[in-house]
Formats: C-alpha cells, sequence, structure tokens
C-alpha cells in the first residue's frame, strides 16, 4: 500500500535526475564517444552523431557554424597566420573541450572554412550554368562566379591556398578530407558537362580532352584571382585593376584551346556584363563587379 505514495514521493526526483541526465547528453557533446549513464534508468547515452537527437544534432550543428562564423572573423581581422584553437576559444567563448570535440585542430577548422566556400561556389555555379548562351558564354559565367564568390568572401582564398599543400590535408580528419574531395569533384563536373556540350556542339575541335581543357579552366581561374588578389602590390597590381583579368584570362586560354565563337567574332565583354545582370544580380548588390 506504501508503494503508490512512495511512487508518488520518489517522481519528481526521478524526473529531475532523468532530465539532469539528458541535459548532460546535450550539452556533453564536447565529449563526443564518452558516456553518460542516467543511474536510474540504467540508460547510457552516446554523442557519437548516430547516438544524437534530432534536438541535440542541430544544437552540434547551430555550434558548429557559430564557431565557423567566428573562425571567420578572426582570419579577417588577424590574418590567417595569427588564427590558432587558444584564439577561436577565447573569442568564441566555448569550452576548449567543446571546440577541439568539433576540430581536431587548426586545420581541421580550415578545412571546414573551405568545405563552407565550396559549398558556396557549387551554389553560385548552379547559378551561373542556368545562363542561357553558347556553351563558351556559360564557360565565362562558370569564371564569373568564382570570380564573384572570391570577392565576396576572401577568407576562403586564404584558407583554399593552405589547404592545398600536403602538410595541411596530414592534420585534417578523414572525414573532412572526404567532403573536399568530394566537393573538388562535384564541382569538376559541373564545368566537365559545359565543355562536353561544347564538344558536342562543335565549338571544340574533334582532339581536344574534354577533361584537360577543364583543369585548364579551373588552374587558371584559380590562379588568375588568387594572385590578382593577393600576389602583387604597387605597379604590377595597379595594371591588373584596369583590366578584366579574369575574362582576359578566359579568353586566352579559350581561344588557345580554339573554343569557338573566339573573341574576335564575340563581344565577350557583353556577355560578362549579362552574366552580371541576368544571373548575379541580387548578390552583386552587396559585391561590385570586377
Amino acid at each position: 500500500m506504501w508503494m503508490p505514495v512512495f511512487r508518488a514521493l520518489l517522481e519528481p526526483a526521478m524526473n529531475a535526475v532523468e532530465r539532469w541526465c539528458n541535459s548532460q547528453a546535450d550539452d556533453a557533446l564536447a565529449l563526443e564517444g564518452a558516456g553518460v549513464r542516467c543511474p536510474l534508468k540504467q540508460k547510457t547515452l552516446m554523442f557519437s552523431v548516430a547516438g544524437r537527437t534530432a534536438r541535440q544534432q542541430e544544437k552540434w550543428e547551430k555550434r558548429e557554424q557559430f564557431l565557423l562564423d567566428t573562425a571567420q572573423q578572426l582570419i579577417e581581422i588577424e590574418g590567417l597566420v595569427n588564427f590558432n584553437m587558444d584564439r577561436l576559444v577565447k573569442v568564441s567563448g566555448v569550452s576548449k573541450g567543446t571546440v577541439y570535440n568539433h576540430f581536431s585542430g587548426k586545420e581541421d577548422c580550415q578545412a571546414a572554412l573551405c568545405i563552407r566556400g565550396w559549398e558556396a561556389v557549387k551554389s553560385l555555379f548552379e547559378q551561373a550554368l542556368s545562363f542561357e548562351g553558347h556553351p563558351r558564354e556559360v564557360v565565362v559565367a562558370a569564371h564569373f562566379a568564382y570570380r564573384l564568390h572570391l570577392q565576396r568572401f576572401p577568407v576562403f582564398s586564404a584558407t583554399l591556398m593552405t589547404a592545398r599543400t600536403p602538410a595541411f590535408a596530414e592534420k585534417v580528419t578523414a572525414e573532412r578530407a572526404q567532403q573536399m574531395k568530394e566537393l573538388d569533384d562535384e564541382i569538376f563536373e559541373m564545368l566537365y558537362r559545359v565543355v562536353a556540350r561544347a564538344k558536342v556542339e562543335g565549338a571544340l575541335p574533334n582532339e581536344t580532352q574534354e577533361s584537360i581543357v577543364t583543369f585548364l579552366n579551373w588552374s587558371m581561374s584559380y590562379g588568375v584571382n588568387m594572385l590578382a588578389r593577393t600576389g602583387f602590390d604597387g605597379q604590377t597590381r595597379a595594371q591588373f585593376d584596369s583590366v578584366n583579368i579574369a575574362l582576359l584570362g578566359v579568353n586566352t586560354v579559350l581561344d588557345g584551346i580554339g573554343m569557338t565563337p573566339l573573341s574576335r567574332d564575340w563581344d565577350y565583354e557583353k556577355t560578362w556584363q549579362r552574366v552580371a545582370d541576368e544571373v548575379f544580380a541580387e548578390q552583386l548588390e552587396t559585391t561590385p563587379p570586377k
């Protein structure tokens, strides 16, 4: 007869302990892989991705985005060379254990920024490929998209240069390294399809290898945009500012390959402006074209 009364008296305390256990599962995402055992339910709450509830996963993702926002701001203000995990912990106000649970080190954090950047590039490429024009114009639109992204997110330029080095890759988690590779492949494939279409439509010589044309375009755009932004100062830089160096680069490459219409037969300056007006007008409201 005393059991119902006893249970009624204990129930508030049991509920309180259960809520505490659940809060530990929520907050102790910083202890990924560890377990907290709820003494009343004898249930171990694991903090792996598979073990998180939807609410816990949402909280995890929001915190990671906050940490990446903070890291991006730190790099913008203090420079990549001065970025480290201690600064991220201090400025973010997130505990060191939690930060290291999200990122294995500063290289892994930078890799996460690269992934964020590549996802943005992919989105811009999808917009660029919707441009209505012949294949070479669509390639020009893709170059416009890449340049636009680097202008809007200069931190991506700095992190990407570092991320391409072997020493950097060794310090990145396997999961993020795989994400970066997959995004590389996806973006490459997007441009490859445009080049393949050009060949089918007779805008490229039959002996041309689509993968080589795609690589040349990507590497040229990468090099021109990176160096024009960070590699030169003084008089040389002033010369770059007086011309559309990105469009000049793509026309030089595509004319050399023989992708038609050649620049002597088509006004690609007009195409560049059409891309700005018809595809990226919204983004350009805050980023003036160069």
